[in-house]
């Protein structure tokens, strides 16, 4: 028999954290969101049968152009998801300790960066399909 842990049963340890920094997090929103605004561009130059179905970035693209319109759309959106991410931060210091799980920040934040990031990847690879 070995006793490898020195610590013990009643000992605290920390699990590892899986949760990748915000720098990648953001990478992937931004690569997600770059792809949409890329094809939706590419779609609405090319075809005169699609028009743009988000009214804000429909009329942003009117005020704006075109390019202007999609990056100021991009901005919102990773703005907008950025805040949302990190309001997992807010929860966990507004509720109290035995409300919240433990790594419930980083879970939330994780979660929303890269199922928004996936979304508007999905969303701009539809675009792209409407070329076809």
């Amino acid at each position: 028999m070995s006793n490898r842990s020195a610590e013990g049963y009643g000992a605290a340890v920390e699990w590892p954290s899986f949760a990748p920094d915000r720098a990648w997090l953001l990478a992937a929103l931004v690569a997600g969101k770059t792809l949409d605004a890329v094809s939706t561009v590419t779609v609405l130059h090319l075809r005169d049968d699609v028009f743009e179905s988000v009214w804000l970035t429909r009329k942003l693209m009117q005020e704006f152009g075109m390019v202007g319109g999609s990056l100021i759309t991009l901005l919102l959106a990773v703005v907008g998801v950025a805040l949302l991410a990190e309001s997992g931060l807010l929860v966990e210091r507004l509720l109290p300790d035995s409300w919240v799980p433990d790594g419930y920040p980083a879970a939330f934040r994780t979660t929303t960066y890269l199922a928004a990031g996936a979304w508007y990847g999905f969303l701009g690879v539809h675009n792209f399909l409407l070329l076809f």
